[in-house]
């Protein structure tokens, strides 16, 4: 039977990760270490923050349909909800045109080939489209730069790109605390469309008020790099145990070992009084990283994987 699309779908991008491999490597090469049930290898990019048909479409039932409207469309802007429809149906077709073909019979598995490949591979398309269009944003953040900010077209793509990144592990983690059972099969096979809906609704949220929040570019010219995960982008004023809706929405996203960005209320205690970070603010920060990690944390050294390691127990304790 020939291919039906890559099983090994990417939840990080691999040009982002790409700034934790100290030799300055293309995404295709490059390399970091990367700390996941305790142990801790050094691993190329292509095998780091992905897994196995995470994002291949799953079918919907009717029931399943209706779940979505009422848990994420039902709520949304009145203005989102026909954009929020036509996700619906685009994700619903490849499985109706399958079993439309599978009801003709005879048909050989080439034949089936491009229906099986878009099943498998739509998603993830449809993720590394937001993420192409994000990647300008990293760029001018890790050169210091943040006038795009200023322009309101440019910001909705951001805070888009930004919310994606956020929902699309922590989603999955806060379902598997909250959900049992049947409840999380219906999760399951909804995750993919539900991403998506709530990520544009947040994406919208933060651009609506975002004269509410600052945007910072931290520095670090310490000894102590920062630490990433599979959860790059988190909500630092939260608990990452708490299943409920946060009270209030500050996100920290490392950017690379010596850059980060932070955006958050003016008058928040996650404010630096400087740019330039501390050794102590830069533990702190990567504590909150390792602690809300998915399953995988990442470092441009061994050495700060294992001192990560060393207060990973005590870190998951005190939030």
């Amino acid at each position: 039977m020939p291919a039906v699309g890559k099983k090994l779908h990417h939840k990080v991008a691999r040009f982002y990760l790409k700034a934790w491999d100290v030799q300055g490597r293309n995404a295709r090469d490059a390399q970091l270490f990367c700390l996941q049930n305790d142990g801790i290898r050094r691993d190329n990019l292509r095998n780091v923050g992905a897994e196995n048909r995470f994002y291949e479409l799953r079918e919907m039932s009717e029931s399943d349909v209706t779940f979505v409207r009422e848990a994420a469309i039902a709520g949304s802007p009145e203005w989102l909800k026909p954009h929020h429809e036509r996700l619906v149906r685009c994700f619903s077709l490849p499985h109706r045109v399958q079993k439309k073909l599978e009801a003709r019979g005879n048909l050989t598995p080439e034949q089936m080939a491009p229906i099986h490949g878009l099943i498998a591979e739509m998603n993830e398309d449809f993720h590394t489209s937001i993420e192409e269009g994000f990647k300008p944003f990293l760029a001018s953040m890790l050169a210091g730069d943040l006038s795009f900010y200023t322009d309101p077209r440019e910001t909705t793509s951001f805070f888009w790109g930004i919310a994606a990144q956020y929902l699309r592990t922590d989603l999955v983690k806060k379902a598997q605390r909250m959900l049992k059972g049947n409840k999380f099969e219906v999760f399951e096979r909804t995750a993919n469309i539900l991403v998506h809906i709530y990520a544009v609704n947040l994406g919208y949220n933060l651009y609506a008020y975002r004269e509410q929040y600052r945007i910072i570019l931290l520095e670090n010219h310490t000894d102590v790099p920062f630490v990433t995960a599979d959860q790059p982008v988190i909500n630092i004023a939260s608990n990452p145990t708490d299943t409920n809706e946060p009270e209030k929405f500050e996100l920290y996203y490392p950017l690379s070992p010596t850059k980060a960005m932070l955006l958050v209320d003016p008058s928040s205690e996650h404010l630096p009084s400087d740019s330039s970070v501390s050794p102590i603010s830069v533990h702190l920060y990567n504590s909150h990283m390792a602690a809300r990690s998915y399953q995988q944390i990442y470092g441009s050294t061994r050495q700060i994987l294992e001192s990560v390691r060393a207060d990973l127990p005590a870190v998951r304790s005190c939030f």
